[in-house]
């Protein structure tokens, strides 16, 4: 773990220390409640997706980011994932790399984590595989008849790797679908005692910018459910920097109802401590908002460019209060406006406590 270029990105004002990176939108479930279902569902996009040696050119021109988030889309469908997580880790010196996963695909799982954890050694990364329900209305929510049965022996497969890899983390993230037939209390009960993840993840289903919650969602009910998310995960993984990462959690969690308000919480970083690069190579100044900065292909690749030039924008955004309650963002604002720095080394040092209370 270099800490040095992990603390150099992050003093960095503008440079980017969150990077999600979709790969592919080609995937083999067909989720209803998709926030990116409509790339998903265009075929010519397949086409004009960025190449391995693309990719190679984006890792080396855009700076140190130590944390990755690879999106899609399936991302493991892509095969050359292996390569393309290796560039970055090489040349932008990613450090904590997350995939998530529909779980429908074992041997490509198996396969990409054990080489990745056998060739990265320092480096930690996160499978988090997707379960809705305990039950058959999860193969209903992800239109895939056998979905659940194939993420069980697709977890199962990931728990043996883990045994021999000290840097594999694997979590349960389940959406939140304001539905009566999602009984959440079940759920983690049976995610615990079948699967057993380090942590068990509750997200909130994405409503169309600019609204902040979606509909039929009652927000304190909603909010209630992610502390019991988190209140019942393990606390038991032994990636460097947990206790951080749950404390960063928690600090969400208290957050949200101030954030569903329509409140700032905390001032927004995107386009500058985190930005999203399409599969196609557009540059987005987040997930939720529709509004592009630029093309990787016509700026010679270089993020930190199409970031230089659109620092008008970006900052008409911030002066704006954009907010949201997407969780990759909340969590990277929280962690670099200084005001939550004292809050947010209270809820590192008490999830410490828990881990090492956990580990007696």
């Amino acid at each position: 773990m270099n800490l040095v270029k992990m603390a150099l990105s992050y003093l960095n004002r503008n440079q980017p220390s969150y990077l999600i990176l979709f790969v592919t939108s080609t995937c083999n479930a067909k989720c209803s409640f998709c926030f990116y279902g409509s790339e998903v569902a265009c075929k010519d996009r397949k086409k004009n997706e960025l190449t391995t040696s693309e990719f190679l050119r984006v890792s080396k021109k855009c700076g140190n980011v130590p944390y990755l988030l690879i999106s899609g889309g399936e991302p493991v469908l892509r095969d050359d994932l292996f390569e393309i997580i290796g560039y970055f880790i090489e040349n932008a010196h990613s450090q904590f790399i997350t995939v998530p996963s529909n779980g429908l695909s074992r041997e490509r799982s198996v396969e990409l984590f054990s080489r990745l954890t056998s060739k990265y050694p320092k480096c930690h990364f996160r499978a988090a595989f997707s379960i809705d329900h305990n039950d058959a209305n999860h193969d209903i929510s992800r239109g895939i008849d056998g979905c659940l049965a194939q993420v069980l022996e697709t977890t199962a497969a990931i728990n043996d790797l883990k045994k021999t890899r000290s840097n594999l983390t694997m979590d349960i993230v389940s959406i939140y679908l304001n539905s009566p037939s999602q009984n959440h209390g079940v759920l983690r009960k049976w995610v615990r005692e079948n699967i057993g993840p380090d942590n068990h993840e509750l997200h909130l289903l994405r409503p169309e910018w600019p609204r902040l919650v979606h509909d039929k969602c009652e927000p304190d009910a909603c909010i209630g459910e992610l502390a019991l998310y988190r209140a019942g995960s393990t606390a038991r993984e032994n990636r460097a920097f947990s206790p951080f990462f749950r404390g960063l959690n928690d600090l969400y969690i208290r957050g949200l109802e101030k954030v569903m308000s329509g409140k700032l919480l905390a001032t927004c970083t995107a386009g500058k401590k985190f930005t999203v690069i399409s599969e196609t190579g557009q540059v987005r100044l987040c997930e939720c908002r529709d509004d592009v900065l630029g093309d990787l292909r016509e700026n010679d690749y270089d993020l930190r460019l199409i970031l230089k030039k659109s620092a008008r924008f970006i900052k008409y955004v911030v002066d704006n209060n954009c907010t949201c309650t997407w969780e990759c963002a909340v969590s990277c604002n929280l962690v670099c406006d200084p005001a939550f720095i004292p809050k947010l080394i209270l809820a590192t040092l008490k999830q410490k406590r828990i881990t090492e209370r956990t580990a007696v």
